[in-house]
């Protein structure tokens, strides 16, 4: 297969004529660690000391670096990784305000001008009340960037935002390509950037699902998928229940993304690691996954009623 997505233990290629697009690390950084498309999300795998969700590819990429931005770039597609270590005095609307700006622009530089995934990897996400919760300001921060570059909600890309189990520390990696992107809602929930005031001043800017299209493959992306049905959280705190919430939601998406198989690669964001045991159990019986693909994470939801948070991408 031209494009592969796998869970592994360390960065080994499935054969030599793979090489690394990107590589999502979770946990422990290894001494010997020195490859540029490595994303650092410090997020912590659950029954691993360290995992790592690698995107191996058939064709030739090259990496570089604009300033802190590390870009890996190949004919189909081009990943933006930023990583920002934050500090008690930033002004956390603002550095996302700048972090999205920068990140637009890596993305034009590059041959792959349609954004299709931005990952966002976020300390203390339910810190601060109201609209200073920390999760709003990083919304108004994108909202804004998005806004002044012209990049509506009508070809919003795919998106996930989960909080690290840190104070402080925000990491984006951006998934971009120069081939058709379909994007695809979830008729049982609203559109983010539609959602009401109640959620904050600026709506997140993200669509639930989308489909790239080439004549290799379709890559096949699933935002973080929880427990919100219309605009609402359904059964706070209760981790069965909003699991079940969370498939009924996954169904309805993928039946515009085909995401739902054995082949797909899951991500289990997990408030309360405790959790593992009897989510894993029950996920892998309804899906048919077996467990080397899904990563059971520790990350925060973005609502502080939500438990668990579920995306994923396929290869198809």
């Amino acid at each position: 297969m031209h494009l592969q997505v796998v869970l592994t233990k360390d960065i080994s290629p499935p054969s030599e004529d793979h090489n690394l697009l990107v590589a999502f690390r979770f946990g422990v950084k290894p001494d010997d660690e020195a490859h540029p498309a490595i994303a650092d999300t410090r997020l912590h795998p659950l029954g691993h000391d360290t995992l790592y969700e690698c995107w191996w590819i058939t064709e030739p990429v090259s990496y570089r670096n604009d300033g802190e931005i590390r870009i890996a770039e190949c004919e189909d597609y081009a990943v933006v990784i930023q990583d920002y270590a934050e500090t008690a005095e930033d002004d956390l609307e603002s550095l996302t305000y700048r972090a999205y700006l920068d990140l637009l622009a890596a993305v034009r530089s590059t041959d792959h001008k349609r954004l299709a995934k931005v990952w966002n990897y976020l300390g203390g996400i339910n810190d601060g009340d109201g609209d200073l919760e920390r999760y709003r300001l990083f919304s108004i921060g994108r909202a804004t960037a998005f806004s002044e570059l012209d990049v509506f909600d009508d070809v919003t890309p795919t998106g996930t935002g989960v909080g690290t189990c840190l104070d402080y520390g925000l990491t984006i990696i951006a998934l971009a390509s120069k081939h058709p992107l379909d994007l695809a809602e979830n008729p049982r929930q609203l559109s983010a950037f539609h959602y009401p005031r109640q959620y904050g001043p600026s709506s997140p800017k993200f669509s639930r699902g989308g489909v790239v299209r080439n004549d290799k493959h379709n890559l096949h992306l699933l935002s973080g998928t929880a427990a919100i049905v219309g605009h609402e959280s359904r059964h706070p705190f209760d981790v069965g229940s909003q699991l079940d919430e969370t498939l009924r939601n996954l169904s309805a998406l993928s039946e515009s993304v085909s995401m739902l198989d054995k082949s797909s690669a899951l991500r289990v964001y997990l408030r309360n690691p405790e959790d593992v045991g009897v989510v894993s159990e029950r996920l892998e019986a309804e899906l048919k996954h077996s467990s080397d693909r899904v990563a059971y994470l520790h990350g925060n939801i973005c609502r502080r009623e939500l438990v668990i948070e579920i995306d994923g991408v396929r290869v198809q």
